[in-house]
């Protein structure tokens, strides 16, 4: 039970943190866009901003998706005996691209993550559920070679 906790936990700080930045770039490059001057230290500092501000809004959504993803993902590699990381990383996408598309269509403009109003975002954005799936199968359940690899 422990590993599952400590696979599910790390999973989620991944996901939060990764599309917190890939939120933040997809922002700052639509302000670009609009010729708008983005220095080093803007990005910087909104990198920073962002992880504090926004990630732990993004972690509850990526958990709450991967609380029905992750279970069901292993029922079914389970019933049909196939590996089951490539499961929790197609079901991590598909439950953050699914999660996306009902959350955008029942908030009122504008979308609640704006990274996701458009065809790439929403795929960027997405990908973070697949990388939780993945990070939550490799810590789960490591391949034997997996588990020879150094740690550092």
């Amino acid at each position: 039970m422990t590993r599952v906790v400590i696979a599910f936990v790390s999973a989620m700080l991944a996901a939060a943190v990764v599309g917190s930045i890939i939120q933040t770039q997809l922002n700052l490059s639509a302000l670009v866009e609009l010729s708008v001057a983005v220095s080093f230290q803007t990005r910087i500092s909104t990198i920073i901003h962002d992880l504090l501000h926004f990630s732990p809004l993004f972690g509850a959504i990526v958990s709450a998706v991967m609380l029905i993803a992750l279970p069901l993902a292993y029922a079914i590699a389970k019933g049909l005996k196939h590996e089951e990381r490539w499961w929790f990383i197609g079901a991590g996408f598909i439950g953050m691209l699914v999660c996306f598309w009902l959350v955008n269509s029942l908030v009122p403009m504008p979308t609640l993550i704006a990274a996701t109003r458009s065809w790439p975002g929403l795929l960027a954005m997405s990908m973070t559920g697949a990388l939780a799936g993945w990070v939550f199968g490799r810590l789960w359940h490591p391949t034997p070679k997996e588990l020879q690899e150094p740690v550092i």
